[in-house]
């Protein structure tokens, strides 16, 4: 058997008053099973005492492999971000939301997945669990957007998906679940899993990642993960390498857990999904020339294709009417 030296794996944590959970996550970081790590935690210009509680974990911490930023001005998720990857070096980068909580395993996983002999895609994505502020376990997999359109609504529920409840310790334990699944091609009605769940390379980050802050202050999750793929490709690892944090003040996820296919956010996401799409298209436009020089023209043109599709058949006129007005902002501010 082969084998070969394991790359470097950078963590950005950006945090934003999420001083309650942040030293959970900081922890998940550290005890990841995988060593060759290097970490930086972003804090946002938080309002609560979250800059004391990092300090301090830290401090106590002392781990060579952590440093810590805390920035002036509140610039969003992809302000803090981009500021946490121009202090890595790490080929392969992951984003660990400062309220939601690795497995050990986590990187290990994801490395597997993205340094496979089959097909090098640009990012990696994880089932999750679901907790609440208490970390108590609330629902145990996001997969119901990977479940087939011919799903059958009645049928047995396979003995493999089922864990075992260790009364004495009040876990759940769950099967292995090593199944991966190869996204090369993007489509409408793909989705991936929330920031935490993703393992990017630095280059596509690099290279995606849109000119202005402001313009995506939230969801660079779906950003990332639809331009990642509609260029590279991704693979789905069925496996909940961590768990989703449903406190009540979520961004996004503000809502409840019903079970089936519900949403777990009052926001309606049509709106929110066609203004991310504008944006990764007037991306990849501006950007044709560098994108070009790394990937073949004929796949650039696909996806590009792709994505005026996907906008066209999203929203009404008036909305679209509105983001074309913003990306027409945007391509001037890019040319200044």
């Amino acid at each position: 058997m082969r084998n070969a030296k394991l790359p470097q794996v950078g963590i950005v944590i950006p945090n934003y008053n999420n001083a309650a959970y942040v030293v959970e996550a900081i922890e998940s970081a550290a005890h990841q099973t995988v060593r060759g790590i290097e970490v930086v935690v972003i804090d946002d210009a938080s309002t609560d005492n979250s800059d004391e509680v990092i300090r301090e974990t830290l401090a106590k911490m002392a781990d060579p492999r952590f440093r810590y930023i805390r920035l002036e001005e509140n610039c969003g998720q992809t302000g803090a971000v981009r500021r946490g990857v121009a202090e890595l070096k790490a080929p392969f980068v992951c984003f660990l939301d400062s309220d939601d909580v690795w497995y050990e395993n986590f990187i290990e996983r994801h490395l597997a997945a993205h340094i496979n002999t089959d097909f090098p895609v640009g990012f990696t994505y994880c089932d999750s669990h679901f907790i609440n502020g208490d970390s108590e376990l609330v629902a145990s997999t996001a997969w119901w957007f990977e479940r087939p359109y011919d799903d059958l609504s009645h049928r047995p529920v396979f003995p493999g998906t089922i864990p075992r409840i260790d009364v004495k310790a009040a876990r759940a334990e769950f099967p292995l679940n090593p199944t991966m699944v190869l996204h090369a091609q993007w489509s409408p009605t793909w989705s991936s899993n929330s920031t935490a769940a993703m393992m990017f390379r630095r280059d596509i980050v690099m290279l995606a990642l849109p000119p202005n802050d402001k313009e995506l202050r939230l969801y660079l999750d779906f950003y990332l993960s639809t331009f990642t793929c509609l260029l590279v490709g991704g693979i789905a690892i069925h496996e909940a390498l961590y768990c989703y944090r449903m406190h009540g003040k979520n961004k996004h996820s503000d809502g409840l857990v019903l079970g089936g296919t519900s949403q777990t956010s009052r926001k309606k996401f049509e709106p929110i999904s066609l203004g991310v799409m504008e944006l990764i298209l007037t991306v990849m436009l501006e950007r044709k020339s560098v994108i070009t020089e790394l990937v073949d023209i004929d796949h650039y043109d696909q996806a590009v294709r792709a994505m005026r599709q996907a906008i066209s058949r999203a929203g009404p006129p008036s909305l679209i009417r509105r983001m074309r007005s913003s990306i027409r902002r945007m391509r001037s501010s890019l040319r200044l």
